[in-house]
């Protein structure tokens, strides 16, 4: 197994691979697979934009990225209005937003979502980053702790009775 960095192009080049394992993990209908191909090639043009991508061969396992995020842009904007204004203030400002992270099930359980995690992390040049996480996943979670994310909002929405979610942070090396 190895960990290779993708641009934005080369994302774009293995798009398909990574929606098939997406929308087979989330269990997505083709409506929502398509919404979800439209977000991605949107985060493509993100300021910043990183990716690596998890491989075996030529098999993908799985795949990470994340962008710097800032004001105008739909995560950041609903984040911003459920944070507190002091919270606001430590973390929304210059910050990477961790968007995905997914390892094939089949390749779970040998360290892959780590490494995929360490690697696009590494070198960030923004001295937070910020995710959010399904709080019911506690693998995850299991994670992100473990490599020293906080929770900084526990019971985060995207739509009024929508799944929990918990909003972490973490502090990067500068």
């Amino acid at each position: 197994m190895r960990i290779v960095e993708a641009g934005p192009g080369a994302f774009a080049l293995r798009l398909p691979e990574v929606l098939r394992l997406y929308a087979d993990e989330y269990r997505l209908g083709p409506g929502a697979a398509r919404e979800r191909e439209r977000v991605m090639r949107r985060h493509l043009g993100r300021k910043r934009f990183s990716a690596f991508f998890a491989l075996e061969g030529d098999d993908l396992l799985g795949f990470a990225y994340g962008y710097a995020g800032g004001p105008g842009e739909y995560w950041y904007d609903l984040v911003y209005r459920a944070m507190p204004p002091p919270l606001r203030e430590e973390w929304l400002g210059e910050h990477f937003e961790f968007v995905e992270l997914l390892v094939a099930p089949a390749a779970r359980g040998r360290g892959i979502g780590g490494a995929l995690h360490d690697r696009l992390l590494a070198g960030r040049p923004e001295p937070v980053a910020l995710l959010t996480v399904r709080a019911d996943n506690a693998p995850a979670l299991a994670l992100y702790r473990a490599r020293g994310w906080r929770a900084l909002l526990d019971d985060f929405r995207f739509a009024p009775g929508g799944e929990r979610f918990f909003v972490m942070g973490k502090r990067l090396p500068v």
